[in-house]
């Protein structure tokens, strides 16, 4: 989720260690009231609430505790009913990968971020998004594929032309409804321009 709100692989990584990790000091402050009020059995120090008012103002800090708060209970919650998490809502899903369309402009990178957005987004196990169209074999597989509720297979058309396709995969079950379709078929929609000029 949190890639989906653009944090960095290096800073996801960075909060295995966030002392060493260079996050800037208010970053670092709110990080070890989380760590504090998650993990402590005690009291929040002094010490780190002194850091914190270097930082943040009293009602910036009660916010940043109370969202901690809340995500703590959501936490345990679905832990305790072993909750599947909730889908990233379609509309944002969408808007966020045409932010990411927009501001790339190697076709290769945008079509990988958009597929890593979208997998993410929706749990899929594999999303591929690729210029041209599938051989016919290909083609057939995925056929067959649908027929099972496995995969999904859209084309992607610009000026009546194929010129590419984003191929979907699932284990859950269900796998693919109408929202899914959708989502999907926006994305395409979004591709369209950039798949279909001329390759550099």
């Amino acid at each position: 989720m949190a890639k989906q709100f653009g944090v960095s692989d290096q800073a996801l990584e960075g909060l295995k260690d966030p002392e060493r990790h260079p996050f800037p000091a208010d970053q670092r402050a709110a990080l070890r009231l989380a760590d504090a009020i998650t993990e402590g059995s005690a009291a929040v120090p002094d010490e780190l609430y002194q850091e914190l008012r270097r930082h943040f103002s009293e009602p910036q800090i009660v916010e940043i505790a109370t969202v901690i708060g809340v995500f703590n209970y959501f936490n345990r919650f679905n832990n305790a009913f072993q909750t599947d998490i909730t889908l990233m809502d379609p509309d944002v899903l969408v808007q966020r990968m045409a932010a990411t369309i927009q501001a790339n402009p190697s076709t290769d990178e945008m079509c990988a971020r958009v597929a890593e957005m979208l997998r993410q987004g929706r749990r899929y196990t594999r999303v591929d998004i690729a210029r041209g169209t599938p051989d016919g074999g290909a083609a057939k597989r995925k056929e067959a594929d649908r027929a099972a509720g496995e995969s999904l297979s859209v084309t992607i058309r610009a000026g009546g032309k194929s010129v590419g396709v984003i191929e979907v995969e699932s284990d859950r079950p269900e796998p693919f409804g109408e929202e899914d379709r959708s989502i999907i078929e926006r994305l395409a929609g979004l591709l369209a321009v950039p798949l279909g000029r001329p390759p550099a």
